[in-house]
């Protein structure tokens, strides 16, 4: 299925778990449009016309229409502004007031209804989502919705890292590599490897993560010879381009050289440019190239090193 063929299939599921496809909402006397104008007029005392037709982008006859109607049922009250002859404003009057709150306690006990299933952490973890989806989507905030300041990095290894970077690179690089199971077999077993030789004083983690969700990873593994590798450095695709990766590099190399280290290695595969790029800007060149097929398929391993 394509991300497109998803976002319909979710529009569909959301549009029937909501109940939007009847006529009336949350069996009210309002259709969707309409109990969105009525969401807005119950926002401010008074609105002009002009901003609540910008505020839900409709169809000014369409609003028109919708007025007129709220007029004659008495939800709503004309008035000219003080400030400017030109400009109608629009408030809620006392059967329109009771009708928004009405309509707020219904949704609300609705949302509940459909949630209440689940923990808190996880309505935490599907507001969050909600509210990526919307910034996402909404190209004035897209660039500057997430910011480095959002994100926590701890160093301390704790329980479920070690099956979060497993079951996370095993996902990962099977949707963008291809790579099998015997991938998956290898982060586990090296994942083991660090854990039993792990010493916070000469080896570190750093754990990303974003409203509790674990987001991205890298580690510093001690190995023989004062050398440190460099291992499983990933940032989920959708918190990359604020700088997250640029920082935990730097955090790596500051550690390596509060220790002493005198070399530094990493293997990665071909295919990866971005990542690459960042380890030659911190000086780690590229000195071997072979072909493996560790993983399911063949591929160029590379590997970097770096003296310090």
């Amino acid at each position: 299925m394509t991300v497109i063929q998803q976002i319909r299939a979710f529009n569909r599921f959301y549009t029937n778990f909501l109940g939007l496809v009847n006529n009336k909402i949350l069996n009210s006397p309002l259709s969707l449009s309409e109990s969105r104008v009525l969401y807005e007029l119950g926002q401010k005392e008074l609105i002009p016309t002009a901003e609540l037709l910008t505020a839900i982008q409709i169809d000014k006859g369409y609003l028109s229409r919708i007025l007129k109607k709220f007029e004659k049922e008495a939800l709503i009250i004309k008035s000219v502004s003080s400030e400017d002859k030109r400009v109608q404003n629009l408030s809620l009057t006392a059967k329109g007031k009771n009708l928004f709150e009405e309509m707020t306690i219904k949704s609300e006990e609705q949302i509940e209804h459909y949630t209440n299933h689940l923990t808190t952490d996880a309505k935490e973890e599907l507001a969050g989502m909600f509210k990526k989806s919307e910034q996402y989507l909404n190209k004035q905030s897209a660039e500057t919705a997430l910011s480095l300041s959002d994100i926590n990095i701890r160093t301390t290894l704790e329980s479920g890292d070690m099956g979060f970077v497993i079951q996370a690179h095993g996902e990962m690089y099977k949707s963008s590599m291809d790579f099998g199971l015997d991938f998956e077999y290898y982060v586990a077993k090296s994942m083991a490897e660090f854990y039993e030789n792990y010493n916070p004083k000469t080896s570190r983690v750093w754990v990303c993560e974003h409203q509790k969700k674990k987001i991205g990873f890298l580690c510093l593994f001690d190995r023989e010879e004062n050398t440190a590798q460099l291992r499983y450095f990933f940032i989920f695709p959708e918190y990359r381009g604020i700088g997250l990766g640029k920082k935990l590099m730097q955090l790596y190399m500051d550690f390596m050289k509060e220790k002493g280290f005198k070399k530094a290695f990493l293997l990665t595969t071909e295919g990866l440019p971005t990542a690459a790029s960042l380890y030659t800007r911190n000086g780690f060149e590229l000195v071997e190239e072979k072909k493996t097929t560790t993983f399911g398929r063949e591929i160029i391993e590379r590997k970097y090193e770096l003296y310090v």
